[in-house]
């Protein structure tokens, strides 16, 4: 697995806690609300990308986590539970790194109040606008 732009995450469940370089620490659970998820096609594989806006007051910018070559494997939605109603928004539960046992290709378990999606993936990459 490629990191680009964050320290790498340890293989394990839940992780919300990253390190951004440039930027620091940011716990996305707490510090921060999900305004957008993207699944973005390209000419031959597709990312997904997650949006997250800071909750601390005055400051706008955005935390991206893209997942490049990106390989669905399920989207299971929560849709009793849905959107908070707090921030109108997705919260993040917790971002799982794994690594399949037959095959040894790594993914991902997303894990918000909406849905949770299961992927491989090549590279995750962070980016601060």
């Amino acid at each position: 697995m490629k990191f680009t732009g964050l320290q790498p995450f340890g293989q394990v469940t839940g992780q919300i806690d990253v390190t951004i370089d440039g930027f620091g620490d940011i716990d996305l659970r707490n510090e921060a609300h999900i305004i957008g998820i993207r699944f973005l096609p390209g000419q031959t594989s597709m990312s997904l990308v997650f949006d997250f806006a800071l909750d601390k007051a005055g400051d706008d910018r955005i935390i991206s986590l893209e997942f490049a070559v990106a390989e669905l494997l399920s989207v299971e939605p929560y849709l009793p539970e849905g959107v908070d109603p707090g921030y109108g928004n997705a919260l993040l539960f917790g971002i799982g790194y794994w690594a399949d046992t037959e095959d040894g290709r790594e993914g991902f378990t997303v894990e918000m109040t909406t849905f949770e999606v299961r992927f491989y993936a090549t590279e995750i990459k962070a980016t601060v606008a």
